[in-house]
């Protein structure tokens, strides 16, 4: 009879990335299946802005993982359509600080209903006790990170 152990920190790190990739898979599956028409792009970038609030372009592009032009041309795009407003940063008027317009929020809780609708019709026998357990799961694992200052 095998011993149970402690896990390691490797298998703990493993753990992290096991999930970090399967996340990120479900995130694509979902995109391909969801059915919404808004962009990838779009959609992160609302994303982040509804979490983070007002951003200055290059706080976006660190966030997001991206260059300040593909920032600063994302953030262009979400203005021209109303999503989002810049106005000039109050601590340094060379900088700019975006946010979500209503219509931007409005935009992301419709595309968010639509996805959810969508996925949720191709699996109607789901247990909804199960996605319960994950959704809380996820988020304490993201307040873990936040805590440890992530």
């Amino acid at each position: 009879m095998r011993q149970a152990t402690e896990p390691t920190p490797d298998d703990t790190g493993n753990r992290l990335v096991d999930i970090v990739v399967a996340t990120t898979r479900l995130n694509r599956l979902a995109g391909v299946l969801g059915g919404i028409d808004v962009p990838h792009a779009v959609m992160r970038a609302l994303g982040t802005l509804d979490e983070y609030g007002p951003l200055r372009i290059s706080e976006f592009a660190r966030i997001d993982r991206c260059s300040q032009p593909s920032a600063t041309a994302l953030i262009g795009r979400l203005t021209e359509a109303g999503l989002a407003t810049r106005t000039k940063d109050p601590d340094d008027s060379r900088a700019v600080v975006v946010e979500l317009t209503s219509a931007g929020r409005d935009r992301l809780a419709a595309a968010r209903d639509q996805l959810g609708n969508s996925l949720a019709a191709r699996l109607p026998d789901l247990d909804p006790a199960l996605l319960t357990r994950l959704s809380r799961d996820l988020d304490e694992l993201a307040a873990a990170f936040r805590a440890a200052g992530a």
